[in-house]
């Protein structure tokens, strides 16, 4: 069995700015804790024992958090120094701590695959490559398969428009015994069971750098077997964009990505708390929330529905947050409103401030009193707006 898995963890996460500018996407937290962890979590209950992480942007923040937890995880986790050029390369430079055939999950994604029905999948088929599908709406930001019968690949597009998507699968329908079905949005998980074999793949062409931009379209070309496993109704999020990181909070404290759960005691349905948090007896919370350790929440306000404050977050007197993640050490004054927001650490909102919908607000960042930060703001990390803040607890 399968016993090894390879984490990638080296994005930029462009397109989660300003929120990493400050921080590697797989720390993001999602309810409380980084998205890491939920995957080694993942991994370890679907029974790795072996898990290499290839880091590469703001690798070291990396580093040490593994350090810090490493006790906690439960299972023998590498971290090489490589700088890694791109997703294959990432692997290929992992090479020496890789055993038998292997996982490369991405590290910076929300899900709860069956790991392990997916690596008894691969090892029946016996391909060179597995990777994990999963029906979408919209194919506009994932790679794209074609599937043909026996769940064998037939080709990829990468990112495809619909008349790229249409064409290709008529074109493959139009070849006797192809059972590939039109419209299917089956889109790349990033999620690949993979034989050892692939390893000497990779070192004989340097020149395959992304998974599915290279390797996988060479294999195919070169007559290797790939297969596709659906993963049916799993949950699986990619959180590049605030919305979508929005929502992924959402659905963790609705209980939709079960068994990864937030952080905290649940004390109650929806309730999610941490320990030594102090909340005013005419204060009021709103499930589904979680509260992370060293909150403190003043009277009169309202906190949730479909909130998470992180660790050492202060709400003052007679304010609202509301489906927003608040993130660890940031602290609210009296009278303020926070809806469908975002806010990064050591944020500092004074007294009498609005933040609306869709705004993400970068580390280090002051909202200044009375100030109205208008829907879908985006503020860069420490911006100016009476001072620069390094942190607030509570």
């Amino acid at each position: 069995m399968l016993s090894t898995a390879v984490v990638l963890a080296g994005g930029k996460g462009t397109r989660l700015r300003p929120l990493t500018l400050t921080m590697p996407k797989p720390l993001v937290p999602i309810g409380n804790v980084p998205i890491l962890d939920h995957i080694l979590t993942l991994l370890r209950i679907n029974g790795l024992k072996k898990v290499v992480i290839a880091v590469n942007y703001l690798g070291e923040m990396i580093r040490r958090h593994i350090i810090e937890k490493y006790d906690s995880y439960g299972m023998e986790i590498i971290i090489p120094r490589i700088t890694p050029l791109d997703t294959a390369d990432a692997v290929r430079k992992c090479r020496d701590f890789i055993d038998g055939d292997f996982l490369v999950v991405m590290g910076d994604v929300l899900t709860n695959m069956n790991l392990r029905e997916f690596a008894e999948f691969h090892e029946k088929k016996g391909g060179i490559a597995t990777i994990a599908l999963i029906e979408v709406q919209s194919l506009l930001d994932f790679g794209a398969v074609i599937m043909g019968s026996e769940n064998k690949i037939m080709h990829f597009i990468e990112k495809p428009s619909t008349p790229e998507i249409y064409l290709v699968s008529l074109a493959y329908t139009r070849i006797p015994g192809n059972l590939t079905k039109l419209y299917s949005n089956l889109a790349n998980t990033g999620f690949y069971a993979l034989s050892y074999r692939i390893l000497d793949i990779l070192d004989e062409n340097p020149y395959l750098m992304d998974w599915g931009r290279h390797v996988f379209p060479w294999l195919l070309e070169n007559n290797y077997t790939i297969y596709g496993w659906d993963a049916g109704d799993t949950y699986w999020a990619d959180v590049g964009r605030p919305r979508n990181y929005l929502t992924a909070n959402f659905d963790l404290l609705e209980g939709k990505v079960k068994p990864l759960m937030p952080k905290g005691n649940n004390t109650m349905p929806g309730v999610y708390i941490g320990n030594n948090v102090e909340i005013s007896t005419r204060a009021s919370i709103r499930p589904p929330v979680a509260l992370g350790d060293n909150v403190k929440i003043g009277e009169n306000s309202s906190i949730g529905p479909y909130t998470v404050l992180g660790d050492n977050v202060s709400v003052g007197s007679n304010a609202t947050v509301e489906r927003s993640v608040i993130m660890n050490n940031t602290k609210i004054e009296d009278n303020v409103k926070v809806t469908y927001s975002v806010l990064a650490k050591n944020i500092l909102v004074m007294q009498n401030a609005v933040i609306k919908g869709f705004s993400v607000i970068g580390e280090g960042v002051v909202v200044k009193s009375n100030h109205t930060v208008q829907p879908n703001t985006v503020l860069e990390p420490e911006l100016r707006l009476v001072e620069k803040v390094i942190r607030h607890g509570p």
